[in-house]
Formats: structure tokens, sequence, C-alpha cells
């Protein structure tokens, strides 16, 4: 017994001083919400086999012809705005994690290549289809964390904090134009961001972030996708 209250009081002490929450500190409830703009791209690729039968008139019967087919998809947007919210816990105005989420909507070309090669006459044929006017949808929430190294309240690169998260993406684009086509999937968004903040209040701040995110196909079908995201967000946080 004797030896629990020490133990007691010094995890008492040692509580208070973690969670404590000073002025212009990272402690405690930590909510921030960014809006910006930022760049989208991705590169698509998909593949299948088949056949035809064609009437082969000196032979008096049909040729078998072997078909490998190719689509190769891009697209490339400029969005604004893209939104991130993050809510979660700041400890010992060192690090703050979180679960994160984020959506965007945007608009721009989604271009198409299509490519037949015909094995047995070693042909090749291509056709590219410009869909322009293409609309996508983008959105998840995952877990994430930021860290503030510079803890001096006089250094002038207080507020400074890098960061990273993970989390499930999905994804949906369709034409608007005459042309027909749409595409979905799902992903796991890696983030990395470099951020700077200013205090304004007690317990507010105003920054700028920029932010990297990859994305690892999770259900994207039959395609081999290659997509990207960066970001540039203006972010008020409290905490």
């Amino acid at each position: 017994m004797k030896k629990v209250l020490p133990i007691g009081l010094c995890v008492a002490l040692f509580s208070s001083v973690l969670f404590a929450r000073g002025p212009q500190e990272h402690r405690g409830f930590y909510f921030s919400a960014g809006i910006g703009p930022a760049y989208h791209s991705f590169y698509a690729t998909s593949s299948s086999n088949t056949y035809r039968y064609t009437w082969n008139y000196s032979k008096d019967a049909y040729d078998y012809e072997p078909i490998k087919k190719k689509e190769e998809s891009t697209y490339d947007a400029f969005v604004f705005p893209a939104f991130d919210f993050r809510i979660g816990k700041s400890i010992g105005n060192f690090v703050a994690i979180y679960t994160t989420f984020d959506f965007m909507f945007d608009t721009g070309n989604w271009d198409a290549t299509y490519t037949q090669h015909n094995e047995m006459y070693d042909y090749e044929s291509t056709k590219t289809a410009d869909k322009k006017n293409s609309v996508l949808i983008s959105g998840g929430g995952g877990l994430g964390f930021d860290i503030y190294p510079f803890l001096n309240p006089n250094s002038l690169f207080r507020g400074f904090h890098i960061g990273e998260s993970s989390s499930l993406n999905g994804m949906f684009i369709e034409t608007i134009g005459d042309r027909v086509g749409k595409g979905e999937g799902v992903f796991l968004a890696n983030r990395i961001n470099v951020g700077m903040d200013w205090w304004v209040s007690e317990t507010w701040s105003l920054g700028v972030e920029f932010s990297y995110t990859f994305f690892n196909e999770f259900d994207v079908g039959d395609d081999d996708v290659d997509r990207h995201l960066f970001r540039v967000m203006f972010r008020l946080t409290r905490g």
C-alpha cells in the first residue's frame, strides 16, 4: 500500500504535465479543417484476350484469329476546392493523433486509347476517344498523426509540423458529354504532409500545408491504376 500511493501520485503528476493545457499549446481536443486547390491525376490500363473467325476463301474454311485488346485511360485536373477535416487528440504539445476525412469534386479531361492487336496477321489498330467534361467524386476516411518538433515558443519554426495518414478512399468518374463512359474504384490512400501554423489566439491557429497522396489499389477490378494527388491546404486548427 505504501508503494502504491507514491506510484499513483507520480502517474497523476505525469498526466497533469502531459495533458495540462497552456496558452498556444497543442494539448487536449484537436480539430483542424482545410480547404485549398489540388492537382489530381491517374493512369489506368486494362487488357483482355478475345478472338474472331473470318472466312478464308483460299482455304474454303474459317481462320481463327487471336486478338489482344488493351485500353489506356488518363485523367488530370486542377481541383478547387478540396476539403480535409481532422478530429482527435493533441498530446504533450508534440503530437496530434486524429481521424481524417477528405472530399473533392472536380471536372477534367478523361482520355482513352483503345488498341487491338491481331496476332495471326501481326496487325494493330488504335482508336483514341477524347472523353471531355468528365465528373469525378472522391472521398474517404482513415487515421493519421502530425508531429510538432519545435517546442520552443520563441523559435521561428514554432508551428512547423510533419505528418502522415492512411485511409480508405473511394473514387467515381463519369463522362457528361456525348461519349458514354464511367469508372469506379476503392484505394488505400497514403498521405504525407508538411505545414506551418501561426497562433491567432490561445487555442486557434491558421496555417498552410502541402501534401502528397499516393493511392494503392484495393478494389479496382481488372485495371492497373497509377494515381496521385497534390494539395495546398489553408487550415484552421484548434488544439
